[in-house]
């Protein structure tokens, strides 16, 4: 599994699949990233050949908590819920596309991971670069 590594159970912004460790992360948060996953199954004896990454097509959303909106920004739990799931923290990868219309799109260059931000609502996501990174690793 490389995915759901954070969500609005947090009380700052993490994006729900990246790649790589951020050098914000401390203690444990060191492994929640798909390379470490990864690592972790080869190192204990699992091939390589047989090991498959998961893909998330979804977005996990943060209600932003002050003004900050980068990676570790303050949130205070999840965004509204998509207007079709309807579920608080999760939205499809469509309602993603609708909401990345209207909002600053941005990249967390250690992660290799998009996330876009609309006044107080925050989704980390994949996008075409971060899945052939992902891909390619």
């Amino acid at each position: 599994m490389t995915y759901d590594f954070h969500g609005h159970w947090e009380l700052v912004t993490g994006h729900n699949s990246p790649l790589y460790r951020s050098s914000l992360d401390k203690g444990n948060h060191d492994a929640f990233n798909a390379a470490a996953a990864l690592t972790y199954w080869k190192e204990h004896g699992a091939p390589a050949e047989k090991l498959l990454m998961g893909m998330a097509t979804y977005g996990r959303t943060f209600h932003l908590a002050s003004a900050a909106d980068g990676l570790k920004a303050p949130s205070d739990g999840p965004a509204l819920p998509g207007a079709y799931t309807q579920v608080s923290g999760f939205w499809s990868y469509y309602e993603v596309c609708s909401f990345i219309q209207n909002a600053a799109v941005k990249w967390i260059e250690d992660q290799k991971v998009p996330y876009a931000v609309k006044g107080n609502s925050w989704v980390g996501y994949d996008n075409k670069e971060s899945f052939t990174t992902k891909v390619r690793m």
